[in-house]
């Protein structure tokens, strides 16, 4: 029995250490977001005075990381060799390891059964895809037009004179305000497409795509000048397959995070029943 008790410790240490260190990540992430001032601009995505959505996003992570590293700093005591309060850590250290069993598991599912089917197959299949296709063709015509005139580099004109041949362009380093974006158009609105416009940059920036049913010739939407990056493919098609490709493998991890957790609360118990057998054992031996 003492065996298997130190096994179950042991368990519930490397488990407990590993929410704490969840918990010091999702802390560095908060910091970050707090001091870089990262993020989407909720008062242009929702067309509302949302300053207290700006200050949740700024420290939520933080608050809830802090609560994450507690709960595994209280498996770390409650699994210790007879320390003090050890049933009010292991009663707390249970329930943050609950609430991870079902969260995870919860996404696990969620992961499995259906990221394959977010995307459908069709480029304009939902009104929001329609909605940011609309906007992409919009942003192109108005882009490098005479109304909106666009910088780029020496070195993109060289190597892509033909790409910018009958567009509106300079080249001049010393412009005070270098349109590399369609976002710094001052005709330009996106209005209610604020939200796809965001993602559109996020999705040039990190998946080197443009368009969405069909690819642009640059990037509109974070710098048109980074165009030696471009992979020559729709940003539908990026990031479905970037969808599909990581959905199985994050659901496979969380899946094994909720086994994990669900492990955790039947060894708390086991741990908390066998210490009250003992404490029985020895009033029945010395309570006389």
């Amino acid at each position: 029995m003492n065996t298997l008790i130190r096994f179950v410790k042991s368990l519930v240490k490397f488990s407990a250490n590993l929410i704490a260190s969840v918990g010091l990540v999702i802390v560095c992430c908060g910091l970050f977001v707090l001091y870089n001032k990262v993020g989407i601009e909720y008062q242009e995505l929702y067309h509302t005075n949302a300053d207290w959505l700006k200050t949740l996003q700024e420290y939520v992570f933080i608050i809830l990381g802090v609560l994450i590293f507690l709960i595994g700093c209280a498996g770390l005591y409650g699994s210790r060799k007879n320390p003090k309060c050890q049933k009010t850590c292991l009663m707390f250290y249970q329930i943050g390891a609950l609430a991870f069993f079902v969260l995870c598991t919860g996404l696990a599912t969620f992961t499995l059964l259906y990221s394959d089917d977010v995307f459908g197959i069709e480029c304009q299949g939902t009104t929001q895809f329609k909605e940011i296709d609309y906007q992409i063709h919009e942003a192109e015509k108005l882009l490098c037009s005479s109304i909106c005139q666009c910088y780029i580099t020496q070195s993109t004109y060289e190597d892509n004179k033909e790409l910018f041949k009958g567009k509106n362009y300079t080249t001049n380093e010393d412009l005070e305000v270098k349109i590399k974006q369609i976002q710094k158009c001052p005709s330009y609105q996106p209005d209610q497409y604020a939200a796809a416009v965001s993602m559109m940059q996020v999705a040039e920036s990190l998946l080197h795509c443009s368009g969405w049913c069909n690819p642009t010739k640059y990037y509109l939407f974070s710098d048109i000048n980074d165009i030696n990056s471009f992979i020559g493919t729709s940003c539908f098609t990026e990031t479905k397959d970037f969808v599909q490709s990581t959905g199985k493998f994050m659901g496979y991890v969380l899946l094994g995070l909720g086994v994990l957790f669900g492990m955790n609360l039947i060894m708390v118990i086991l741990i908390c029943c066998t210490k009250e057998k003992d404490r029985r054992n020895e009033h029945l031996i010395y309570g006389y």
